[in-house]
């Protein structure tokens, strides 16, 4: 090939790579410009829900906000803004997987404003980012079949209905929903790579259930050859976090070993579905107290919206209808389910808020139909029904939106308690004293270490451990596993030392607990050095014999030892926990932990990213 024509093709391929990048400004260009309205009033709208609280620099206060991820996302963004990747945390269930959990959020680029920002403003905005694509995405999804101004109506209805804001607590079913419209319209489009991209940010975005149902409706949707595309390319633009996480799912169990009732304990009963068309009475706790499940606060979608819902149902919805029945089905928590690998369907109503789409879906075919009969093509109409879908909804669902500022160190107890040795709760927690139980991850703040764990998914060896502690407690147990806090409203007395009491919670202290590293001499034991992060785990130690070091921390895939140096192999003596024996002398042991399959993961994903830009460049 001779100078020139190597020139021309270098230009080609310049060409073409400009043409994508061209192409795509002007798709985004181009909608904007066709939809600005509908764009910008639900973004005025969205802000307008979440002005109070950014203006006071508070952050939502309701149940999951306080005690699960809160603290976890500011322990991720923690470590990730000192530098380091939070791999392992060492301060639950004696060490669990971090970064594996798609919940903590580690590359989901939404998360990373909790990096830049300060706390509570990007907490806020993660939230408000969410709920407005939300809406964005349903808005273009129903304006390829409907009329912008009821496309943007059926938005307003989903992104303000009652199981919708009910997320906003469980702030990964929220992310990963918000990404289901869009992908839903990048299916009806035909566009299979966003298709690709939405579907792997849904999966980043923490709720691995919600994607697949996300993955399933695409396919129901497309039904053409290019899904296969779509779904190479959303496991492999979302490996680096898929394959760690499939690799937790090994050796898991998220039951815990439950029984079926409990597992279903927050079904909800077919009745409850007249619940979506009144108005809630949301109690203190902010929970519809007519409804028979309290997963969800509410499920109200608005007595106009269910109204208008009603006259769509014609032929051309039916698979929307389909999509409600199965919705309600799985919901209503049938016996069957607590025989899914993993307990995926754990809290049966939380596929509630895809009934809440389907919902929107013919609300916007029935306000379709009404509108050609009532003042067509004015659009005052539709801003009029709009308002009243606003009126509706918003006013009901205040109580979900209680704040108050952040505090990053909420538990009343002195940080000696949970400091070197861990925590135990023992007996039923009540949840509106969460900050004294130390509940979900609020140990997390000031680095507490706590026996039990709030993660989705617990190793099974684990799970079958604290059950057996909690049924038949022992004191070698809970001495062996460095519990040596308690917390409990029942009378421990004969057995510990109590240290005080709030609001009818005694705290004990188990005198007998072992340090989280000892050295096992014969019958004596002893404390020796040891440092912990979200990365390794170094003990140092002492001894006049030869011993064997325990640390209690959980064994797992991924860990790697030297001793003094030199490559070595864990010890399986103790169980699911760590150990190594020493010989006599001063000794040091460093654990390093990988997650396994991170770095095929973060390789996998690369390719795709530049396979997806150079097959499209080439197009």
């Amino acid at each position: 090939m001779n100078a020139e024509s190597r020139t021309q093709n270098e230009e080609l391929r310049n060409g073409s790579r400009s043409h994508f990048l061209h192409s795509s400004f002007c798709v985004l260009r181009s909608s904007f410009i066709v939809h600005r309205f509908a764009f910008l009033l639900l973004s005025l709208l969205t802000l307008a829900l979440f002005l109070p609280p950014l203006l006071r620099n508070h952050v939502f206060v309701l149940r999951d906000h306080l005690d699960y991820f809160q603290p976890l996302r500011f322990f991720t963004a923690s470590e990730l803004r000192a530098g380091r990747i939070p791999y392992w945390n060492p301060y639950n269930a004696s060490g669990e997987p971090w970064l594996a959990n798609p919940q903590t959020g580690v590359f989901y680029p939404p998360a990373w404003l909790l990096v830049v920002l300060p706390f509570a403003t990007a907490y806020m905005l993660f939230l408000l980012l969410h709920v407005l694509l939300l809406g964005l995405g349903a808005y273009l999804f129903f304006a390829r079949k409907a009329s912008q101004g009821a496309a943007l109506a059926g938005a307003v209805a989903l992104m303000f209905s009652g199981p919708v804001l009910s997320l906003l607590d469980i702030n990964n079913n929220l992310a990963t929903l918000a990404w289901i419209p869009l992908a839903l319209w990048c299916a009806a489009e035909g566009a299979w790579r966003r298709g690709a991209f939405a579907l792997a940010l849904a999966f980043l975005g923490g709720e691995p259930f919600f994607a697949a149902i996300g993955a399933l409706l695409y396919v129901v949707i497309r039904r053409n050859r290019d899904v296969v595309w779509t779904a190479l390319g959303a496991f492999g633009l979302s490996a680096i976090q898929l394959l760690p996480f499939l690799d937790l799912l090994r050796g898991s169990d998220r039951a815990a070993r439950l029984d079926a009732t409990t597992i279903l304990r927050d079904s909800m009963p077919l009745r409850d579905w007249l619940r979506i068309a009144v108005p809630p009475t949301l109690n203190s706790s902010a929970f519809d107290a007519h409804l028979g499940q309290h997963f969800l606060p509410a499920i109200y979608l608005g007595i106009a919206v269910v109204a208008i819902a009603l006259a769509g149902i014609r032929k051309q919805t039916l698979g929307w209808l389909a999509l409600l029945a199965i919705v309600a089905i799985v919901a209503s928590g049938p016996a069957w389910l607590a025989s899914m690998p993993l307990t995926l369907f754990r809290y049966p109503a939380r596929v509630v808020p895809f009934g809440a789409l389907a919902v929107a879906a013919l609300f916007v075919a029935g306000w379709e139909r009404i509108r050609a009969y009532v003042l067509p093509n004015k659009r005052w109409v539709d801003l009029l029904l709009v308002l009243i879908v606003l009126a509706d909804l918003v006013p009901r669902m205040q109580p979900l939106f209680a704040s108050a500022p952040f505090n990053p160190h909420p538990l009343p107890y002195a940080r000696a308690v949970g400091g070197e040795l861990k925590v135990l709760r023992v007996g039923e927690i009540e949840p509106r004293q969460r900050t004294v139980w130390m509940s979900g991850y609020l140990n997390l703040y000031d680095r507490r270490f706590d026996v039990s764990t709030a993660a989705p998914v617990v190793s099974d060896a684990y799970a079958r451990m604290y059950r057996q502690l909690l049924e038949h407690p022992s004191h070698a147990l809970l001495d062996r596993i460095s519990a040596g806090w308690l917390l409990s409203k029942v009378d421990l007395t004969h057995s510990f030392a109590r240290v005080g009491s709030i609001g009818g919670v005694s705290l004990f202290r188990n005198a007998e607990a072992w340090p989280l590293a000892v050295l096992v001499d014969g019958r004596v034991i002893r404390g020796v050095m040891v440092e912990l992060d979200t990365q390794r785990a170094r003990v140092v130690v002492d001894t006049p014999h030869p011993s064997y070091v325990m640390l209690t921390q959980q064994r797992a895939r991924g860990w790697t030892l030297t001793f003094d140096g030199t490559p070595a192999e864990d010890s399986a003596a103790y169980g699911m926990f760590r150990g190594f024996r020493v010989p006599r002398g001063h000794h040091e042991l460093l654990w390093t932990y990988r997650p396994p399959l991170l770095h095929a993961g973060a390789l996998l994903t690369l390719v795709t990213l530049v396979a997806m830009f150079v097959k499209r460049s080439r197009a």
